[in-house]
């Protein structure tokens, strides 16, 4: 399955939730569940079970996986649990596809998702970050590379405040490698980002979660923040985009293949498929980044 298709099955139910920032059709409900002002209702949509942050993701038997054929300038896919027939067009974006559903519901596809920040784009995106929670979020996120879920899942317990490391213990269990149970990753944080946790964390007992907002209020607080930031190809960016941002920084900054891999929980392929060159970074770059991480950066 390519990137492309991969895309559509993961984003064909969530992406409502985008397109209200990207077509400016957003109402107040979702600006308040972007603010972290109201909780995010978990729902069953179209036969769905929702995961456990509440937004809904597909959960497809082989009998019910839609199938996907692809034409010259659009992908159709075929969803027999929704009856409904996803097209998608090109835009004037290259790396961008829209289209309307049958039901008459918008969403967009990313067909290039290795999009990441550079230093000073991130220090513009976090200056529009509006709400505690917002901050808090993607601070765990830039700091740690952890994926979504992973960081959803903290709790104060998985920080060791004396050696100063991490532990993630639900982490993504990878089937096609024989995978049954998560495997728990640790690695160190920085002695700046680990202060900031004290001050997270002080109020919480140990066995409570650190905080992150649910992931679609997330996402929308993201879009709203990059259009705010003048990133203009915003609609390249989701929360996925921040760990490959952690994962580009650290490779920019000589770290070896296998830390990287040891630290995000990826394989050697998956790292050289995923993470640019070093070269692509400038001096003042790299200085920026450290500034950013602290010193994780040696």
């Amino acid at each position: 399955m390519d990137n492309l298709q991969i895309e559509v099955k993961r984003h064909k139910l969530q992406q409502q939730f985008l397109e209200q920032i990207e077509f400016g059709n957003h109402s107040q409900q979702d600006i308040s569940r972007a603010s972290g002002e109201m909780p995010i209702i978990k729902t069953n949509v179209g036969g769905m079970n929702p995961n456990p942050q509440g937004s809904p993701v597909g959960n497809y038997s082989p009998q019910t996986k839609p199938p996907i054929t692809v034409g010259a300038n659009r992908l159709g896919a075929r969803d027999k649990t929704e009856d409904t027939t996803l097209e998608l067009k090109d835009t004037e974006h290259q790396e961008l596809k829209v289209g309307i559903k049958s039901n008459g519901q918008k969403y967009s596809v990313r067909t290039n998702r290795k999009r990441f920040f550079y230093p000073n784009e991130w220090n513009d995106f976090l200056k529009c970050l509006v709400t505690p929670g917002q901050k808090l979020s993607f601070d765990i996120l830039i700091n740690t590379g952890c994926r979504y879920n992973e960081g959803f899942n903290i709790r104060k317990r998985d920080i060791d405040f004396e050696r100063g490391t991490l532990t993630l213990k639900v982490t993504k269990i990878k089937a096609k490698k024989g995978q049954k149970f998560p495997e728990p990753r640790t690695f160190r944080l920085s002695t700046q980002f680990l202060e900031r946790l004290k001050q997270y964390t002080k109020k919480l007992n140990d066995d409570e979660k650190i905080g992150m907002l649910s992931a679609p209020a997330l996402n929308i607080a993201m879009k709203k923040a990059l259009i705010k930031a003048g990133i203009k190809d915003f609609y390249m960016f989701s929360l996925h985009n921040v760990r490959k941002t952690h994962g580009n920084w650290l490779n920019a900054h000589k770290f070896t293949i296998v830390d990287i891999c040891k630290r995000l929980g990826h394989d050697y392929n998956t790292f050289l498929g995923s993470y640019a060159s070093a070269d692509i970074f400038q001096d003042k770059d790299r200085i920026e980044i450290k500034e950013i991480l602290g010193d994780l950066i040696g």
